[in-house]
């Protein structure tokens, strides 16, 4: 249909008034002659028509030529026959303002139809034209095929240029030679949830950061004013209220003159790497800060073996005062330093520690002495390293380093007073044989030659008893009593030294022990003892790992114990249990006797020590020291409770046999 372009319209009307302001000023009688010749030379198709039947009166050459119709053949033809795209009725409604005269002119886009059927599009400019009698239109149309092809190439091209910067992942947009925006990319909007409404003129204010929102407009101004390009980072709103580091940049836009005509520019979101950077430095900034604060020294070198870096403690362990002396390479390095083995061998430089880890070794802990060779002045060091890769055939050496000089002379010190030591110990060693050797000596002098004189005071005063009896008074009798008791005791006394000592002597053999079996045996020793007592015996089917000979030893003085302090009560009571606790087992050993006082139980345990009168309760004080030492020397443990006048409890710990070992703490006496 019609396209109307009413500027250009305008400014064709004005022409064509001037050019038939000048056709009026020609005589008649030579117009028409004159005009044919100009209008046959041009390339425009231009036709004088009948305003009211709109029949050509005049088509020219160019007409002729694209329509493809002979002169006589158009003289048939009304204007609406090559305007196929017209009725009567709407092209009658397009000129009525020429018609009535309320304009002179009118210009229109539309299709001409060729002779041969073809269509090609034309702008045509029509002409009211009034003769006398009678009305004409000039029309003077233009092939338009080039400009619509190039109009829809350059909206191709505009399309494209749209998809494009929509597509692409920046914020983009387009301002004017004033600097002004004028468009911005979908993905603008997107991100900063704005519209093109709240963007117009200087809308793009209000996105950005308002403490640089300054600068960046004082930046922006000096782009414009001096045509360069426009380059900064800058922080923008997005919808979710955050804002994001973008990295701006804007080019000008030149014509063919070299005129600024545009600004294109993009907004490129750099939020994530500017903040990876920060980090990267911050993580730089404390590694540096830990190298500088470690106590092992560190150097790194590269595959040239330069020395790249000395932390402080490096320096401080080669006794460097500056570190530029060092900073060269390993071989300048070698003319101050010499390495030699822990043992005072001296190594080449293709030994040292930097050479063998660039060489592909792994060094872990590797001790080695270090001597400045301008001075007296020598470190024990400890070196550890690697080759790190960072790259495709690039990478760094790191020597870590500590000084052990201190160490390795208290290690020699150490090792000087274990020889002493072991020296010692030979000497103790012999002197605790040479003593062992002296007990077993006075172990059998007290066997022989003590129990000789005590068998001969018991048998005489037996004989004195037996056969003078009558021949004493009774005081004299008494006295013998009291002799045959003391010398009884006495020999108690050396029965128990001798056990105690045979005990601490005697060779261990530990076994699994059923203890229910154990038991059973070991109490029909005491079957008339038990006769008058409550016996209860609760020790399940618990194994144990113990020595049986020592075992028995503590359990017949823990026995016999709670018979003889429990004798004087109205209903003697001895309970024997047995429980796991953490792959032990606990026996325990109870009676309702006379107890003791728990203030006194650090002595219980100790030979020849007594809570109780003899007279009262007969005894050695030797029983709970045995029972201590056997219990000792099996890795068992001992210990009791009481109350004074409740009675006392006594528990034995040994390990169940075949028990796993456990993490938890075993139960410990007090």
């Amino acid at each position: 249909m019609i396209s109307p372009t009413k500027n250009r319209a305008d400014s064709l009307v004005g022409v064509s008034r001037v050019k038939f302001d000048m056709v009026a000023l020609i005589p008649i009688e030579n117009a028409q002659a004159r005009l044919a010749g100009f209008l046959e030379q041009s390339l425009s198709e231009i036709y004088l028509l009948n305003a009211q039947t709109l029949l050509f009166e005049f088509a020219s050459k160019g007409a002729q030529r694209n329509l493809g119709h002979e002169v006589d053949a158009l003289r048939a033809m009304t204007l609406l026959e090559i305007q196929p795209e017209f009725d009567e009725a709407s092209f009658q409604a397009l000129i009525a303002p020429l018609m009535g005269g309320e304009k002179e002119g009118l210009v229109y886009e539309t299709m001409h139809l060729r002779a041969d059927g073809t269509l090609y599009p034309v702008e045509a400019h029509l002409q009211r034209f009034e003769q006398p009698g009678r009305l004409e239109f000039l029309a003077i149309i233009l092939d338009i095929t080039h400009r619509r092809r190039t109009e829809a190439a350059l909206q191709e091209s505009e399309a494209r240029f749209r998809v494009i910067v929509d597509t692409i992942p920046q914020l983009a947009w387009i301002a004017g030679r004033d600097g002004s925006r004028l468009w911005h990319n979908q993905r603008w909007y997107d991100y900063t949830g704005t519209t093109p409404g709240e963007m117009q003129g200087c809308g793009w204010h209000k996105v950005h950061d308002p403490e640089m929102l300054p600068m960046i407009i004082e930046n922006w101004k000096n782009a414009v004013a001096t045509g360069q390009t426009f380059d900064m980072e800058v922080k923008l709103r997005g919808a979710d209220g955050q804002h994001r580091i973008f990295l701006t940049r804007a080019e000008p836009l030149r014509n063919a003159d070299g005129r600024i005509v545009q600004w294109f520019g993009t907004d490129t979101d750099v939020n994530d790497q500017k903040l990876a950077e920060i980090t990267r430095r911050e993580t730089e900034k404390q590694l540096q800060v830990v190298m500088e604060n470690m106590h092992d020294g560190l150097v790194i070198s590269d595959f040239s073996r330069k020395l790249l870096h000395w932390n402080p403690a490096a320096l401080k362990m080669h006794d460097i005062d500056d570190p530029e002396a060092v900073l060269g390479d390993l071989d300048t390095f070698a003319k101050i330093y010499e390495l030699s083995t822990v043992d005072g061998a001296v190594l080449s430089i293709d030994q040292w520690p930097l050479t063998r880890i660039l060489g592909g070794e792994h060094l872990h802990d590797l001790e080695l002495r270090l001597r400045r060779l301008d001075r007296d002045w020598e470190r024990v060091l400890s070196y550890s390293g690697a080759v790190l890769h960072y790259d495709d055939g690039k990478g760094l050496a790191f020597l870590t380093i500590k000084d052990i000089t201190e160490r390795k002379y208290a290690e020699e010190a150490l090792r000087d007073a274990k020889i002493n030591l072991e020296h010692k110990v030979s000497e103790r060693t012999a002197q605790l044989l040479a003593k062992s050797k002296e007990l077993e000596n006075f172990c059998y002098s007290v066997s022989h030659d003590l129990r000789a004189p005590l068998r001969g005071i018991a048998g005489y005063s037996r004989l004195l008893l037996d056969g003078y009896h009558e021949c004493l008074d009774e005081e004299g009798r008494s006295f013998l009593v009291n002799v045959r008791a003391a010398t009884k005791h006495m020999t108690d006394l050396i029965e128990g030294l001798l056990s105690y000592s045979k005990l601490e002597r005697r060779k261990l053999s530990t076994t699994a022990i059923k203890l229910s079996s154990f038991i059973s045996r070991l109490l029909a020793q005491f079957q008339d003892s038990l006769k008058n007592v409550r016996l209860t015996v609760d020790v399940g089917d618990f194994d144990i790992n113990a020595d049986p000979e020592g075992l028995a030893i503590a359990l017949r003085n823990l026995v016999d114990n709670a018979i003889k302090f429990s004798r004087c009560t109205a209903e003697p009571a001895i309970e024997i249990r047995a429980r796991s606790a953490d792959g032990f087992c606990v026996l325990s050993v109870r009676d309702n006797g006379i107890g003791f006082d728990m203030h006194f139980y650090e002595k219980i345990f100790e030979i020849f020590q007594r809570l109780h009168r003899a007279e009262d309760y007969p005894g050695t004080g030797i029983g709970l020291a045995m029972v201590y030492k056997a219990m000792e020397r099996m890795g068992g443990q001992v210990w009791a409770e009481s109350e004074r006048g409740a009675g006392a409890v006594f528990y034995l710990q040994l390990p169940l046999a075949n028990a796993v070992e456990s993490d938890t703490s075993t139960i410990n006496g007090p």
